[in-house]
This record gives C-alpha cells, structure tokens and sequence, in this order.
C-alpha cells in the first residue's frame, strides 16, 4: 500500500495538515488520470478520517445531489441521516443555494475549500472546514463529489448538538476558495 505524501505536491490553500493529507490522497489516487473515481479511493488511506467524510453524486448534470454516504463524525455534527438523501429534501434557501453553488463548481473540474462558523439563535456554536474534490465514474465524466469535513464546536454550543432540522443555522462563509486541479 502506497502512503499519500503531503510533501510530494503541499496545497497552498489548504492549511490544515488533515485537509492536506486528504487532497494528497485524492492527488494519488488519480493516478496520472484527471480524476479519481469511488473505487479508487482506498479507505486504509484513511482510516482514521473515515468518520469526516461524505460522498455525493450528481444527478441530472447537477440538477440535484444525493448523498451516497457520510462519516459518523458528519452526521452527528448535522444531527441527522444524510445517506442516499438528496440535498435539496435536507437544506432549503440560501443554504441550499450556497452549497449546490460548490457542488456545481466540483462537479466543473475544481476543487472548493471553505471555513465558515455556523449560528444559531445567533450565538456562534461551530467553526466548519470543508473540502470538496471531484470523482468520476470512468475517469473522464464527473458525477461526483468527495467531501471532507471538520467539525470545531465553539463556546457558544454549549455542548449541545446542532439540530438543522429542528432549529436551523445561519452560516457564515470566512473563506472560500477554489483550488485548480
């Protein structure tokens, strides 16, 4: 089994050393292709971050998305099921704008990094730090998303799991940036 090398080609925007080695990662696992599809993405690569992932798939030329599955780690921090939901039965208005916004750039060829904190009833309760990589179904044609997820509960919190559903979150977007690949 090969290692990802963070070292070999190092992200300039990516400045956390999980979210590095994760696209260092979907770099090797390309493997002189344009992309990487879902079955070359090897889970011993990371078995310990499997819990902050998440995979979509792109219906309809990205029409909608559907989550294929999610980590443990994503879930609970959403705090509820995404696997084989799509994104617009889960998120509406403008969270839902923004992120079939980045879904759709993936889905282009690019690579999206993003940090945003998440309000609720107006107190800050998490800091999120997600990348999204494209995948392809033969290497050539894009029709999905490989997501990686990290989850900073701020004081604000109060411990409590954030409920989307039930009392929604107001995101706002620190950075973003898209990564040419």
């Amino acid at each position: 089994m090969q290692t990802c090398d963070v070292t070999a080609n190092p992200p300039s925007l990516v400045d956390d050393a999980k979210l590095s080695y994760v696209l260092s990662c979907w770099q090797r696992w390309r493997e002189g292709h344009a992309w990487p599809a879902r079955e070359d993405i090897d889970p011993l690569d990371l078995k310990r971050l499997l819990p902050n992932l998440f995979l979509l798939e792109s219906i309809d030329g990205g029409r909608r998305f559907r989550f294929i599955l999610a980590g443990q780690t994503v879930r609970e921090n959403l705090g509820f099921e995404l696997s084989q939901r799509f994104l617009d039965d889960l998120f509406s208005g403008e969270q839902l704008a923004r992120a079939e916004a980045y879904y759709r750039l993936v889905i282009t060829g690019h690579g999206h990094y993003a940090v945003q904190h998440w309000l609720q009833r107006d107190r800050p309760v998490m800091e999120f730090r997600r990348l999204l990589l494209p995948l392809a179904a033969d290497r050539g044609h894009i029709n999905g998303i490989f997501g990686f997820a990290l989850y900073d509960r701020l004081d604000g919190s109060l411990g409590k799991p954030v409920d989307h559903l039930n009392d929604p979150v107001s995101i706002t977007t620190l950075s973003a940036q898209t990564i040419e690949l």
